[in-house]
């Protein structure tokens, strides 16, 4: 392991060498400005950032062109006698979309499994709905059927705390426990596979199956799903290559050992406020970590299969959840030198800092070339003294920065044309997403697309980064998972700041370094199209003319997945979920008895007593229409009060 780690050192930093000094060569001519030195710095730390992105990907192109063992782990043998718990943790989420999902990992994955729906929701809506639903899929699986529910009132921790709340009351009955999303499915075959690695390597602590992005029909999300399952491959095929038994954990789609997290993965709760300070955030990276710290492997293992998860459906969505993300990973600031972490550890928190860190530092190398420009003087023209003339000697960089620009570039898209390549090597997985044509101009629309939207992505990462540094905090709200076309006048009002930052720095390129702008345009161009292009790849409309033109095809598109089907069938043929189903807790019996047997004895703590007696006066008399979530949780976790509404009614 050790040595190839030290040749991919050797080659990032290798690159990067070769590239400074070229760009030490364009700059220096009569000596370094300021402004110069600014750029040779900002230079060297993202050129750095992207050939480590290249040459992770070259290692993982190899590794699959060698057919190298990325899993080197004692294969699984005979009948597991484990108990495994399959934790779905979720907040706010599509209630029918949840229910069916689980159920269609349980039909998968049989009897073997037992299934926990971790409730933190917040809106008395949800929360009741999830009750009903739960109750009907025991009704509908049997009285066999190893489905629980829980609910949280108190969302302490967040997803984390609400696992920690899991093992700290049902851990001790398990050896395994699965963790999903609400929008992740699994099948039966890769939840076998992976307690049978589990069992066969008493040293591994977590084995992290990778999640390939399916289910979702907008442009933007087809586009996601078709890098995911083309570039995706080789990406983790070069960290499962590079980190073996170091590997890091992505939150879900994974398997842990009960018992090894329960000892070593206890998350503090850090000094001072949000957003460096209180609950961390992105929880899965210093799990992981702290695992690795008490001796225990984790591992990737890039070519399990069965692992699904749902993309956002629009570039708005994507950036809502990585404003959360960012905050989580800048957290990691604080604990990226904590004691005992081994150092693959670090570099695991140190490249989820960059991932965000990198925008604005992409930004002001920007910013300072452009100034740089502006502030060029062109060569003064030729002048006499009596009979001979004096000439201005200028020295031309331009075949240097060409070679720059076109070393960067392979960086950028050299891991596309691998990836690819890849495909194209492999006649199955080439049907498996249309065809050699289809992978092809896909790939080619999905370049354009990604370079369009790179500026947008920079500029709002930069500003979550200056927001965050400047202490603003963000909340925890449950993501948008459905499909659907954006309104103009909402896209306008948010990505407007980005085509007038576009308008303007074209018009001070324009005037100021005329003989420069044609290097800026490619960049210019995304956020000239902004507000188009976000409205454009929402449509679920034009999603599906790609995939009727054979554009963006994906394997389970193709040759189809029972388990994804399944959930997608159930979700479809699903009834209504009442909107305000926390009102039949007032008027069906049925669901208030179902709801108490829930609450089992539990009665409202830490609300204000006066406020309590007039909800339940409010709420004998129906008037519920002015109720708060605060109002409703609190009458909906006062096991007394419901009791006497029902006696009453």
């Amino acid at each position: 392991m050790a040595p190839r780690r030290w040749l991919y050192l050797f080659l990032v930093l290798a690159s990067t060498v070769a590239a400074v000094t070229q760009m030490v060569g364009v700059l220096q001519i009569d000596g370094l400005t300021f402004s110069e030195g600014a750029i040779l710095f900002l230079f060297a730390i993202l050129f750095a950032w992207i050939a480590a992105s290249f040459w992770l990907a070259v290692f993982g192109a190899w590794a699959r062109f060698a057919k190298v063992e990325l899993l080197p782990l004692k294969p699984a043998s005979g009948t597991s006698a484990a108990r495994t718990a399959i934790l779905m943790p979720v907040y706010n989420e599509d209630v029918a979309r949840v229910f069916s999902g689980v159920r269609a990992i349980r039909e998968s994955a049989g009897a073997d499994f037992d299934f926990y729906i971790l409730s933190d929701s917040t809106n008395p809506a949800n929360w009741v709905a999830e009750e009903m639903e739960w109750q009907a899929l025991k009704q509908e699986l049997g009285a066999d059927a190893h489905v629980f529910y829980r609910h949280r009132v108190r969302n302490t921790g967040r997803k984390a705390g609400n696992i920690q709340d899991f093992c700290e009351n049902w851990g001790q009955l398990y050896d395994y426990m699965v963790i999903l999303d609400a929008d992740s499915l699994m099948t039966g075959k890769t939840l076998s596979h992976l307690v049978g690695l589990m069992d066969a390597n008493p040293r591994a602590g977590l084995i992290q199956a990778p999640a390939q992005l399916v289910g979702r029909h907008s442009l933007f999300a087809r586009i996601q799903q078709f890098s995911s399952s083309v570039y995706g491959p080789i990406h983790t095929a070069g960290l499962a290559f590079l980190q073996g038994p170091d590997g890091n954990y992505w939150g879900h789609n994974a398997i842990i050992r009960v018992h090894a997290f329960m000892q070593h993965c206890a998350l503090p709760r850090l000094p001072g406020k949000p957003p460096f300070g209180g609950e961390i955030m992105s929880h899965d990276f210093i799990e992981a970590a702290l695992l690795r710290r008490a001796g225990w492997e984790v591992w990737m293992a890039p070519d399990i299969g069965g692992s699904f998860e749902e993309p956002p459906p629009t570039l708005l969505d994507y950036l809502i959840r990585d404003r959360r993300w960012c905050q989580g990973n800048l957290q990691h600031l604080r604990i990226v030198f904590a004691q005992g972490l081994t150092l693959p550890s670090r570099l695991h928190l140190a490249m989820g800092i960059m991932s965000y860190v990198s925008s604005p530092l992409w930004l002001l190398l920007l910013i300072v070339s452009a100034i740089d420009m502006m502030n060029t003087v062109p060569p003064p023209p030729a002048d006499t003294i009596g009979l001979h003339p004096l000439l201005a000697l200028y020295v031309s960089h331009a075949a240097e920065l060409v070679i720059l620009v076109l070393a960067t570039l392979v960086l950028l898209y050299g891991p596309k044309l691998l990836a690819v390549i890849a495909v194209l090597e492999d006649p199955a997985a080439t049907r498996a997403h249309g065809g050699a044509g289809a992978v092809i101009w896909g790939a080619l629309w999905e370049s354009v697309f990604s370079t369009l939207m790179a500026p947008i992505v920079m500029l709002q990462h930069s500003w979550y980064v200056v927001s965050i540094l400047a202490g603003i905090a963000t909340g925890w709200n449950a993501q948008t998972r459905t499909d659907r076309a954006l309104p103009l006048r909402l896209v306008a009002r948010v990505f407007a700041a980005h085509s007038l930052i576009g308008v303007a720095a074209t018009i001070i390129l324009w005037r100021y370094a005329p003989g420069s702008f044609n290097w800026f345009v490619p960049l210019l161009a995304g956020l000239w199209l902004a507000i188009p292009l976000v409205v454009f790849s929402s449509s679920p409309m034009l999603g599906s003319g790609a995939r009727r033109e054979g554009l963006f095809l994906v394997p389970s598109e193709t040759h189809g997945s029972k388990v994804l089907g399944r959930a997608h069938a159930l979700a479809d043929s699903h009834g209504e979920v009442p909107q305000e189903a926390q009102l039949l807790v007032l008027e069906d019996a049925r669901v208030r008895d179902l709801h108490l047997a829930l609450l089992a004895g539990a009665s409202a703590t830490g609300g204000d007593p006066t406020r309590l007696s007039v909800l339940r006066a409010q709420a004998a008399r129906r008037e519920t229409a002015g109720f708060s979530r605060d109002d409703w949780a609190l009458l909906l976790s006062d096991s007394e009060g419901l009791r006497a509404l029902g006696t009453s009614s």
